[in-house]
């Protein structure tokens, strides 16, 4: 269910000159966000620029608090309200012997998969991150230390690869947004080499379209499945199991 609720910017803290964390005040209607799920948010007083509400990935949650990783570029301040509407998505789909996770940045900055190390780290669950082209200069010194976290070359190489994804249980992508379909069909490519078989719910890929409404009105998001079938990112995704997708 959508819903529209106000928060607060209490403070804005850097990562670096590229990124920064919006930490807000959030009311208890947010506390019930998963690992997966996102916003759509609005700087208050109402703003049309851009006209659309912008996309806000949750990269932490606390208590009535909720922490969103923005582009450094953008200017946010102390005090400010945002208007929320959400939740927009599905939660990602663990499964339910879940030991390891790997996720993978390629080439795009990995904010998208933060808020699932949270939550990964709590339950005991190893947990790998590859940053791999532009990702390998995202700082990592702010996550868990139980993080292992992994610099690729721009072709996803790194030592002892046939190990890490032969150790992984789930692995949950981002890839860079200029081609996303063929970025994942790439990586999907692959990961079926090195593995031979591709198990389902095994190789996710998190998609980051533009989503003007959240809740499937306008069909902006639709991803083409196998069997000349459609699907929604902001009703059936951020997560999509690669093997169901008509990749090219």
């Amino acid at each position: 269910m959508m819903k529209e609720t106000k928060a607060i910017i209490e403070r804005v803290s850097r990562i670096n000159e590229h990124y920064q964390r919006l930490h807000l005040a959030v009311d208890d209607y947010i506390n019930e966000l998963k690992p997966g799920q996102t916003v759509l948010a609005r700087p208050l007083p109402e703003r049309w620029d851009p006209y659309l509400r912008e996309h806000w990935w949750p990269v932490e949650l606390k208590p009535n608090a909720l922490v969103v990783e923005r582009p450094g570029s953008l200017r946010y301040e102390p005090g400010q309200v945002v208007s929320l509407l959400g939740m927009v998505g599905q939660p990602f789909r663990y499964k339910r012997t879940l030991r390891n996770v790997l996720l993978i940045a390629y080439d795009s900055a990995p904010t998208p998969l933060l808020m699932s190390i949270q939550w990964l780290v709590a339950n005991k669950i190893s947990v790998t991150l590859v940053l791999s082209g532009r990702a390998a200069e995202y700082p990592a010194a702010h996550l868990p230390k139980e993080v292992e976290v992994i610099r690729a070359d721009d072709s996803l190489q790194w030592p002892n690869r046939v190990m890490t994804i032969g150790w992984a249980d789930q692995v949950f992508v981002t890839v860079s947004l200029d081609d996303e379909l063929g970025h994942f069909a790439y990586v999907y490519r692959l990961f079926r080499d090195l593995r031979a078989e591709l198990p389902k719910s095994y190789l996710f890929g998190v998609f980051q379209p533009v989503q003007p409404c959240g809740i499937g009105a306008c069909q902006a998001c639709m991803i083409p499945l196998h069997q000349q079938e459609m699907t929604l990112i902001c009703t059936e995704g951020p997560a999509l199991d690669l093997t169901t997708v008509a990749l090219p």
